[in-house]
């Protein structure tokens, strides 16, 4: 018979490890709306954790606890369903999935962090690392979690047709032909996926900036730092999101979203100056860049994926002043 403490767990584990798990399901079935279903348990994902633990501990609880003698021959024997070796296979595999976004991305470039898990986002990065390489090659640095995902919105790219006309200013059009090389041989890197928020408005919303803003792959940046180019750095990230690392670069700027509307005005005096804006995963850089595009600057930029694409990368940042 089956003991209902160790189904309990059982059934929990697989609640909170699903929408950790779940992507890399989603890349081996190839089912762009696997994940998404799923997506509803993301922010529940810490609590399921810490009830699965309880449950795990009391059943354990129960089953080492001194036992009464039995007084009859007649008792009900144990199956092995509700053994000590059933309830240790199901410990073994709570350890596995929970932990699983400790150690999953380094076998699955689909595995979401660790650190989305806990803030209830599951934010994932691009298939398995064996179609990793071919996905860039594919999707120029796109990182849908599918091949089929990337011609579906919100997981759609929009391609590189925002600067198609020439850029007037010679240092806009350097970059022009920065994005144009990298568009053309386009450099491998990890890159957090285009998988949206799971809310459909924002999502949409994204979509529509996406169509009026251009996003610059890390890599294009990190070549414009090397080679001193004069661009401008504009960091939105609000101060819950900064960790204590920046983007080290000549001319750079700090100012949250909610300041951009009015601080930029005063702060960014040429309107013909390269602007990169970035935040941390580029989503709220995505809306400020639009912002300043609003507001007059003709050569904005957002990164794409943020400063966690750009340390993805493996590229260096500083301490924040």
């Amino acid at each position: 018979m089956l003991n209902k403490k160790i189904i309990t767990a059982l059934g929990a584990t697989i609640a909170a490890s699903l929408c950790c798990v779940t992507p890399i399901l989603a890349v081996l079935a190839g089912s762009s709306t696997l994940a998404s279903s799923i997506s509803w348990l993301a922010p529940y994902h810490n609590y399921l954790v810490v009830f699965t633990i309880l449950v795990l501990l009391y059943a354990w609880y129960d089953k080492l606890k001194p036992s009464k003698e039995v007084e009859c021959e007649c008792d009900e024997k144990e199956g092995f369903f509700s053994s000590k070796t059933f309830l240790a296979m199901v410990t073994l595999f709570a350890v596995i999935m929970l932990s699983f976004p400790q150690w999953g991305d380094k076998f699955f470039d689909s595995a979401p962090s660790a650190e989305s898990c806990a803030a209830g986002t599951c934010e994932t990065k691009a298939g398995s690392k064996k179609e990793a390489k071919s996905l860039l090659s594919k999707q120029e640095g796109a990182a849908c979690e599918t091949e089929s995902d990337c011609d579906k919105k919100p997981f759609k790219t929009v391609e590189n047709t925002l600067h198609s006309k020439v850029p007037e200013g010679e240092q806009a059009l350097k970059v022009f032909n920065y994005m144009k090389r990298e568009s053309t041989s386009p450099t491998p890197y990890k890159q957090v996926a285009c998988t949206g928020t799971g809310l459909a408005k924002l999502d949409h919303a994204i979509v529509g900036k996406r169509e009026i803003i251009e996003e610059m792959p890390p890599p294009v940046l990190k070549k414009l730092l090397d080679d001193e180019e004069e661009i401008v750095l504009l960091d939105v990230r609000e101060e819950g999101h900064k960790n204590g690392q920046t983007i080290d670069a000549f001319e750079s700027y700090s100012m949250t979203y909610g300041k951009v509307l009015f601080n930029s005005l005063k702060v960014l005096q040429d309107e013909d100056a390269v602007i990169v804006v970035y935040s941390k995963l580029g989503l709220i850089s995505l809306f400020a860049a639009a912002t300043l595009k609003d507001l007059g600057y003709k050569n904005v930029y957002h990164l794409k994926g943020g400063l966690k694409a750009w340390e993805l990368a493996g590229y260096s940042t500083v301490e924040e002043e």
